[in-house]
């Protein structure tokens, strides 16, 4: 039975979900990648600080940690370095049963996609590991934008690949900045962390490796 906490109550024409920690756990995966490709450039990452900022693109998150360390980081270099460590996690990662089953409850009703903060490869590699790429008729990543959550783009971009007004999408985010992103484009967000956090207590998310 679906939870009805996460059940679209308007009208809508369509679903959009984020993936890290929406539809997907990844927050240990995502950690350790960042820890690792980090350990490099002699930068140890604080874990309440970086779980502070689990709703930024790769290279927000990069910049911020720069501000805050005062280290010079290559940001593709870094990204890249995470994005390899990744590979060897994406098998420990799980879907979110009670998200997944809203898609898979939809599919063939209406139109869906994913709009996520994290890499196209990546996205999609996660998305294939757990068995969810087939639920998604599209796929929107921080590759095809040019602004990051929280900015709009990627929620705006997966609408128009969808053939959707963004007015009539509902969107499923686990983090401020993934909400603010939803909302500026006009949908009408579930925030998915009340359900979650009640299901796995301690339960959390981690910034999207780039």
């Amino acid at each position: 039975m679906l939870d009805r906490r996460l059940q679209p109550a308007r009208p809508y024409a369509a679903l959009i979900f984020d993936c890290d920690g929406t539809l997907v756990n990844t927050a240990a995966a995502n950690e350790t990648a960042w820890r690792a490709a980090l350990e490099s450039w002699q930068v140890e990452l604080d874990p309440a600080w970086y779980r502070a900022r689990t709703g930024l693109s790769a290279d927000r998150l990069l910049a911020e940690l720069e501000a805050e360390t005062g280290a010079e980081l290559d940001h593709r270099a870094v990204s890249a370095a995470a994005a390899d460590a990744y590979r060897w996690l994406v098998d420990t990662v799980a879907p979110y049963p009670q998200v997944a089953a809203v898609a898979e409850a939809h599919r063939g009703r209406v139109p869906m996609a994913v709009a996520s903060g994290g890499s196209r490869g990546r996205v999609r590699e996660t998305l294939r590991t757990t068995g969810l790429l087939p639920l998604f008729d599209a796929v929107v990543t921080r590759d095809d934008v040019r602004e990051g959550k929280p900015a709009p783009d990627v929620y705006l971009l997966a609408a128009r690949r969808l053939e959707v007004l963004p007015h009539a999408c509902v969107a499923y985010e686990d983090t401020d900045e993934g909400v603010a992103a939803a909302l500026a484009a006009g949908m009408e967000v579930i925030d998915v962390r009340p359900a979650l956090r009640d299901a796995v207590p301690g339960g959390e998310s981690t910034a999207p490796v780039g």
